[in-house]
């Protein structure tokens, strides 16, 4: 799919971002992959948290057809959501 054409917005613009004592040049597109990527782990620790389920010791839960579903779906509206926090930086 192409997201820069449905969306109409540039997701090879490159971003600088600090990562420890590095700094690394990505993409918006990657950006909002592991933005996708980390929110999808948060959803699935919380409801782990609500239904008591240890996630140390429980391995079931690991289903990755379905984070990667996820991660496909929230990749526009996370696009959107960076491209309007950096708008809002450099105003």
């Amino acid at each position: 799919m192409k997201l820069d054409k449905i969306l109409n917005i540039d997701t090879s613009e490159l971003h600088r971002i600090d990562i420890g004592d590095e700094a690394k040049d990505i993409t918006l597109y990657e950006m909002s992959r592991w933005v996708a990527l980390i929110r999808g782990i948060e959803v699935i620790d919380k409801k782990a948290h609500q239904l008591k389920i240890n996630l140390d010791n429980d391995k079931s839960w690991v289903k990755p057809l379905a984070l990667q579903k996820y991660i496909d779906e929230e990749t526009p509206g996370t696009i959107a959501d960076i491209k309007n926090l950096l708008n809002s930086n450099d105003s």
